[in-house]
């Protein structure tokens, strides 16, 4: 299913149809949706701009041809973030790159992304690129690829919608809070990344929180209204999505660590171990939601033979009950010409009150054996 509200560029309709097609999400009902909300008042050739240093900041939207003096020469103690949507801005984006000089591939890895997280170190800068999830207000889980450019004084985001996980960290920056603004372009960087991270977990939970949700439903009384099987599927294929773009990152985070030393200060590799470390968290976490979801479907699978086992119980009890009325009422169909008690004037009722009695003490003996 996927949600559109409007659309600037029609080459943003397509980038998230390609998407779609990569994850096999247009046609199966997957409940990982890409939730795309208006794009907002800002002009499609524009960017976002964050400059600061310990004293100053400065944010603004800026577009290429009027702030490229800017990014000329970053000053002294100062950091650059810039974050630009790349739907909305394939020619800045293209600027962007020739700008600071990023390998062809790169830009390639920019443009058209991949699947799975890719890391790439080269001698000015390094290359990173990952999903990045999170849960909007209408509890609709949103996709979205994002690459991040780590050079000295500068960090890169281009996101592919508007949209992201990063409100604390500007907020930060604006308002000087924590260390930000007293560290260099790698701090930036591993702040990004564990807001990445953190909404992993947050995403995570989520879907422990629908895991738990339909184990209540399962276990109420109107379980049987609601369709849990196919519930159950879906969020075990949206957990396997999930594991997908989260698995690839302890190996991807041990590459920065050994192959851009030189970009991070001795200080930063300790936050960098942290981000390892959580990501091995929620790695480990994913057997515990496999484990759950399977305990779901099989106690699903549990009340419903149940179910099927009761009705079967319910219609057997009932035949036994008339299998020896059905043995008299055949016994006494037979079409012999001699049966001495049918000229009995009291016959009928007497086999009335044959079956009654045979009846009734079937169903007392069966009542006491508990069988209903």
């Amino acid at each position: 299913m996927l949600h559109k509200k409007s659309f600037r560029d029609i080459d943003l309709f397509k980038t998230i149809l390609k998407e779609l097609n990569k994850y096999n999400l247009s046609n199966n009902g997957s409940q990982i949706f890409i939730f795309l909300a208006s794009l907002g008042n800002k002009p499609s050739n524009m960017f976002s701009l964050i400059e600061y240093n310990e004293v100053d900041c400065k944010s603004t939207d800026a577009d290429f041809d009027t702030q490229s003096p800017l990014l000329k020469k970053i000053p002294d103690n100062h950091v650059q973030w810039i974050d630009i949507d790349i739907c909305n801005n394939t020619l800045e984006t293209e600027k962007l790159c020739e700008f600071y000089g990023l390998h062809s591939l790169t830009v390639e890895d920019i443009i058209n992304p991949g699947l799975l997280p890719k890391f790439e170190a080269f001698d000015n800068y390094f290359f990173l690129s990952l999903k990045m999830l999170h849960v909007n207000d209408k509890g609709i889980i949103v996709i979205e690829h994002i690459s991040l450019v780590v050079g000295k004084g500068y960090v890169l985001t281009f996101q592919e919608i508007p949209g992201d996980v990063f409100d604390d960290v500007r907020e930060r920056i604006i308002h000087s809070k924590g260390y930000l603004r007293k560290r260099k372009s790698d701090y930036l960087f591993i702040r990004l990344l564990d807001s990445i991270i953190d909404n992993y977990g947050f995403t995570l939970e989520h879907i422990r929180q629908n895991i738990v949700e339909l184990e209540s439903s399962l276990l109420g009384k109107n379980w049987r209204k609601t369709d849990l099987s196919t519930e159950v599927l879906h969020l075990k294929k949206e957990l396997n999505i999930i594991r997908g773009h989260i698995a690839p990152l302890r190996d991807i985070l041990t590459k920065i660590k050994s192959e851009t030393d030189h970009f991070f200060q001795r200080s930063s590799i300790a936050y960098l171990n942290d981000i390892q470390d959580q990501s091995n968290y929620l790695i480990h976490h994913f057997e515990n939601f496999r484990e759950m979801i399977k305990d779901l479907m099989d106690l699903y699978n549990s009340k419903t033979s149940n179910e099927l086992n009761q009705i079967m119980k319910t219609l057997t009890i009932i035949s036994a009950l008339f299998i020896p009325l059905t043995f008299v009422a055949g016994w006494y169909g037979m079409n012999f010409e001699y049966m001495p008690e049918l000229e009995w004037q009291y016959s009928y009722p007497t086999l009335i009150a044959i079956m009654l009695v045979t009846f009734i003490v079937m169903f007392i003996y069966m009542k006491n054996k508990r069988w209903f």
